[in-house]
């Protein structure tokens, strides 16, 4: 008997395995065929993904040529860099200007102070852990531990003076209420350690500090181990940044009081006096100052010591010697606006290229998907080769593509009407083609030229956005006569055009292939390729249909051949 029928009961020798597949021979290649065409579909739309993911880039990369900063890029520089450090970017003017610094900004800072002209050491109440910087070790003489036996502890405590109490572990040992601003409605920070805390789990004065910058406050603490200092300091400059402190109990007072703390003062580098805490009292520990500059002839009170005046960004450093001031030059970054135009350059052949190349790419008629019972037959490297050849042409002069090419093309040769200078296309800055399919050069020489002579052409020339309802996706432009807008795209620069031309036909390459390889996607090939698998999984069904019906026939076949025989030896007996 045979895997699908009865074979072998009469004798006949047929092979209906081969017999069978013989019948399905026909009905096999319809479906090699279908299968080789959805194959090909699916192929197609990775080519035209392909392509939209290229435009995609292209058209993001298009922005950078659109910024003054980087298209009319200007450089600064500053007669003393230790007074003001300078920038510019593309809006800043050719010229020189006069500055002088008699304030910089500063934060609110305070720190471990100073003690009779020597730095002050952070008083250690209890010397028993030295170098472990335990907070009960500042701020006790003695600690005693009683366990309840109940999970829980209370604690004897002794001051330097030899006051005692006895406290449970539970209760608040150090509350610090800390204020960032000068504001009268300025939010308070509360930063709560328990004896528990202190004792217990011997926090430091690292673990202190850590506390203060979870609060959410805009200060930020810090332990140096190093040199046994303790600092604190307003994360924003300028006077109406404050720290105010409150010691809410005279534990808290003890250890403010012995970690000797003193406001920092930026302008003279020194240390104020060691500040005093007490109970219940709100100490304004430090202020910030504001930056105070005067630039060509204008004076600036400031938070901060950074400010952009007409493109150029001061940054202030130091305060200016008395009756001096420092001499900011502004000129032309050329070596800046050339460097982005060569890469403009690289970017459009890179794309305007490999567009070309699958435009010309040679087909070969001969080679179609393989099935799977030829690839069966195959190695690794002989499908690959194959897939090679049966995939090259694929956008053989797609008209899509060509359509692509032409808007790229027209985008750089049509002069730039807005630009009121005779730099106003890309041939005159030095751009030019050295093939027929559009590929460029660049004159660095001539486009140094055009620079010197008309410093703003480069940047209007590409980033030109008059008449702005060409831009793609305005809701003016369906409302414009062809002839406006033509007018409108002969007024936009050429990144502009480049933007626009991307996004109209990255719309178009999405509604035909969609933007990934699956299928599951509204657009034309997608669902031209899911209609197809539906009707090959119908196929194969039919298919399997038509095979058992083959099988069936060869079945009755074998039983009346059996029958036969056995009638012909009664027969001949």
């Amino acid at each position: 008997m045979g895997a699908n029928g009865i074979y072998g009961l009469s004798g006949s020798g047929l092979d209906i395995e081969s017999l069978v597949k013989m019948g399905m021979m026909n009905k096999q290649n319809q479906y090699d065929k279908m299968y080789q065409n959805e194959m090909k579909q699916e192929w197609l739309k990775e080519a035209y993904v392909g392509v939209y993911d290229s435009m995609k880039t292209f058209k993001n990369n298009m922005t950078d040529f659109k910024l003054q900063s980087n298209m009319s890029a200007m450089n600064a520089t500053s007669t003393n860099e230790d007074i003001v450090s300078v920038s510019a970017n593309g809006a800043a003017a050719a010229m020189s200007h006069k500055v002088s610094v008699s304030q910089v900004a500063s934060n609110a800072y305070i720190m471990t102070g100073m003690k009779n002209g020597s730095p002050a050491e952070i008083t250690f109440a209890n010397n028993a852990n030295p170098g472990k910087n335990y907070l009960m070790d500042v701020m006790y003489k003695e600690v005693h531990t009683t366990d309840n036996g109940d999970g829980t502890y209370s604690y004897t405590v002794k001051d330097k003076d030899g006051n005692e109490k006895t406290v449970a572990g539970s209760d608040a040992a150090i509350t610090l209420t800390l204020k960032d601003s000068s504001a009268a409605n300025a939010k308070e920070y509360a930063v709560t350690l328990t004896y528990d805390d202190i004792i217990q789990d011997k926090k430091t004065l690292s673990d202190l500090a850590s506390a203060i910058n979870k609060s959410e406050a805009n200060i930020q603490a810090g332990f140096d181990t190093a040199n046994g200092s303790f600092s604190m300091y307003n994360k924003t400059s300028g006077e109406k940044n404050i720290i105010n402190i409150t010691a809410g109990n005279d534990d808290t007072a003890t250890l403010l009081k012995n970690l000797h703390l003193a406001s920092y003062n930026a302008q003279d580098n020194t240390l104020g006096s060691e500040l005093n805490f007490t109970k219940d009292t709100a100490v304004e520990a430090a202020k910030g100052t504001n930056a105070k500059a005067t630039i060509d002839g204008k004076t600036y009170d400031l938070e901060s010591n950074k400010i952009t005046v007409a493109g150029v960004t001061y940054n202030f450093n130091n305060v200016s010697e008395a009756g001096k001031t420092t001499t900011v030059n502004v000129s032309q970054d050329t070596d800046k606006i050339v460097d982005n135009v060569k890469k403009f350059v690289d970017m459009y052949n890179t794309l305007l290229d490999s567009l070309n190349d699958k435009l010309s790419e040679e087909k070969y008629s001969d080679y179609k998907p393989l099935t799977k019972e030829q690839e069966a037959e195959m190695t690794e490297e002989q499908i690959k080769k194959w897939n090679e050849k049966a995939k090259s042409g694929l956008l053989y002069n797609n008209s899509q593509v060509r359509a692509l090419v032409s808007d790229m093309r027209e985008a750089l040769y049509t002069p730039v009407d807005a630009v009121d200078s005779k730099y106003n296309s890309l041939s005159a800055i030095g751009i030019t083609t050295t093939t027929t399919k559009g590929h460029v050069t660049l004159d660095e020489d001539k486009l140094r030229k055009a620079l010197t002579e008309d410093p703003d052409c480069v940047y209007q020339l590409f980033a030109s956005d008059q008449d702005s309802s060409y831009i793609a996706g305005s809701t003016n432009t369906n409302k414009l006569s062809s002839y406006e807008k033509k007018e409108d795209y002969k007024n936009t620069g050429i990144a502009n055009r480049l933007y626009n031309a991307m996004t109209e036909n990255m719309s178009i390459f999405e509604d035909y292939a969609g933007t990934s390889k699956a299928t599951d996607d509204q657009s034309y090939l997608g669902k031209l390729i899911t209609n197809m698998q539906t009707r090959m999984t119908s196929f194969q069904t039919l298919m399997k249909s038509y095979e058992n019906k083959l099988y069936d026939k060869y079945d009755a076949m074998e039983v009346a051949l059996s029958k036969l025989g056995t009638q012909l030896s009664y027969i001949t007996g």
